[in-house]
């Protein structure tokens, strides 16, 4: 993965933040394990886990390079694009039930538009938003903007989709109160991000692939999530703790990272950013190979504890202004 030296070595500070930037208490705070150069705080009053201090603008637009974004968008070698679209198939199939036809859906962070081309196909007005790519690419039907640049009506939307973008947003708030101007009343917001309170991420530390810094500024636990969600005007209809996406692997990288000091280069070798064939790869391959039934397994076992790496909540805004139930 990209990485910034010039940030890291210029802004890291062993001084705790003045406030919480999500809930603004002045703490107490608490210090969380994180790789060198960079300093998450805990704030023991809402209890988020936070990047302090965050990266400038300019700086930060150093990590979401084209290597971030992949070629045309594909992030990964092809057998595993194809995976992660029967993947998004089925994703579509547990959100569907929650929208019908002629209903409006907007996906945040909507990459190259799979689960919009899904929600058409069964008669859904769809559309997305993307932050804009290096290298320019655009796909027709995607706003390569932000929320607020859009200007959506209110009330427009009967489903929003916030899938691993919250903990990339400098004021997820801010965000989550947007979208709450623009659903419907009953209108559905689905969300997910690493879940900074599960059994995967515990037992990695430092170590944990989803801490992905300085991208992600914030990291959730299931009740630091629902609080802000709650503040900003949702309803928690329930959620879950598990991605075969996202936990499978986030278990198998996270512990070649704490066991062999990998650094994410697997991850590297599987989005083409290295050349596969090298001695120093092919071992690394090997011990994915040798380790991804066990980390499967893992990831099935946390899940089972509502431990999982993900953290996915179902939530909906209130529907009183409409009568609804």
């Amino acid at each position: 993965m990209s990485t910034v030296p010039e940030y890291t070595a210029s802004n890291s500070s062993s001084s705790p933040p003045g406030d919480c930037p999500l809930c603004r208490s002045t703490g107490p705070f608490g210090e969380r394990p994180s790789p060198e150069g960079f300093r998450l705080w805990e704030c023991r009053r809402c209890g988020i886990v936070f990047l302090s201090p965050q990266p400038s603008d300019a700086e930060l637009a150093a990590y979401y390079d084209e290597t971030y974004y992949g070629e045309e968008r594909e992030k990964f070698l092809s057998p595993i694009e194809r995976a992660i679209s029967l993947l998004s198939a089925l994703k579509w199939k547990r959100l569907s039930p929650l929208v019908h036809g002629g209903d409006r859906m907007l996906d945040i962070g909507c990459g190259r538009g799979t689960m919009l081309k899904l929600a058409r196909e069964s008669d859904v007005e769809a559309w997305g938003i993307e932050r804009q790519s290096p290298v320019g690419h655009r796909v027709p039907g995607i706003l390569y903007q932000s929320l607020p640049e859009c200007h959506f009506p209110d009330r427009h939307f009967d489903l929003v989709i916030l899938w691993h973008v919250l903990e990339h947003l400098p004021d997820p708030a801010a965000t989550l109160r947007e979208i709450q101007r623009i659903l419907k009343p009953g209108g559905w917001l689905s969300v997910a991000v690493p879940n900074y309170g599960g059994a995967q991420a515990a037992a990695s530390g430092a170590h944990w692939f989803h801490l992905d810094l300085p991208r992600h500024f914030w990291h959730f636990r299931p009740s630091s999530l629902e609080a802000l969600l709650v503040s900003t005007g949702f309803h928690v209809s329930g959620y879950r703790t598990f991605s075969f996406e996202y936990d499978w692997y986030g278990t198998l990288q996270s512990w070649m990272n704490s066991g062999l000091d990998d650094r994410n280069r697997l991850y590297a070798v599987l989005k083409g950013e290295e050349k596969a064939w090298t001695g120093e790869n092919l071992l690394r391959l090997l011990a994915a190979s040798l380790l991804a039934l066990p980390a499967l397994a893992s990831a099935l076992w946390d899940a089972a504890l509502n431990q999982g790496g993900t953290l996915a909540v179902l939530a909906r805004k209130s529907a009183a202004e409409s009568g609804k139930t």
